[in-house]
C-alpha cells in the first residue's frame, strides 16, 4: 500500500466517524417516538392495527402486539450510509446529497417491507420461524442494505458516461 492511499483511508474513516458522530446528534433531537411513530403508522397502512404511543411505541393486533423500537426504523442504517456518502472523496456535493436523500427512502422502504414480512408470520408460523427471520433480515440490512448501497451509490458515481 502506498503512503498516499493510507492518507486517503485514514481521511476516510475520520470523516465517517466525524460525520456519524454528528449526524446522530442531529437525529438525536428528533423525539424517538416520533420516528418509531413515523414507522408504526407505516405498517398499519397495510396491515390493520391500534397503534399504543410509548417507548417504545407499541401496534396491537387483534391476537398479539409488536413494538417498533429504534433499531426498526432504520435511523442507525441510514446514518452509517450517509456518513459514509460524506466521508467519500472525489463527489460532488449534488450526487451526495442525491445518494442521501436515496438512502433515506431505501432504507425506509426496505424497514417497512422487512416489518411486515415478520408481522405477516406471527399467525402461520412458530416463534423460532419468527425470530430467525426478524434477526435475519436484521443481519441483512445491516450488511447488504449498507454495503450494497454504498456500492452501488458509489458506482454510479464515479462512472464515465459514454
Amino acid at each position: 500500500m502506498q503512503k498516499t492511499d493510507a492518507i486517503k483511508g485514514g481521511k476516510f474513516l475520520l470523516m465517517l466517524v466525524f460525520s456519524y458522530v454528528i449526524l446522530s446528534v442531529l437525529i438525536g433531537l428528533i423525539p424517538l417516538e416520533w420516528i418509531e411513530l413515523l414507522m408504526a403508522k407505516s405498517v398499519i397502512l397495510f396491515l390493520n392495527g391500534k397503534i399504543v404511543l410509548q417507548e417504545p411505541v407499541l401496534i396491537l393486533f387483534e391476537n398479539y402486539s409488536i413494538q417498533i423500537s429504534y433499531l426498526c426504523t432504520g435511523v442507525m442504517e441510514f446514518i452509517l450510509i450517509s456518513s459514509a456518502l460524506i466521508a467519500t472523496q472525489g463527489i460532488t456535493k449534488e450526487k451526495k446529497l442525491i445518494g442521501i436523500l436515496g438512502a433515506g427512502i431505501t432504507v425506509y422502504v426496505f424497514n417497512l417491507i422487512r416489518i411486515i414480512t415478520t408481522i405477516s408470520l406471527i399467525e402461520t408460523s412458530s416463534t423460532q420461524v419468527i425470530e430467525l427471520t426478524h434477526d435475519l433480515l436484521f443481519r441483512i440490512s445491516l450488511f447488504f442494505l449498507i454495503a450494497g448501497y454504498y456500492f452501488l451509490w458509489y458506482y454510479y458515481s464515479t462512472r464515465k458516461k459514454n
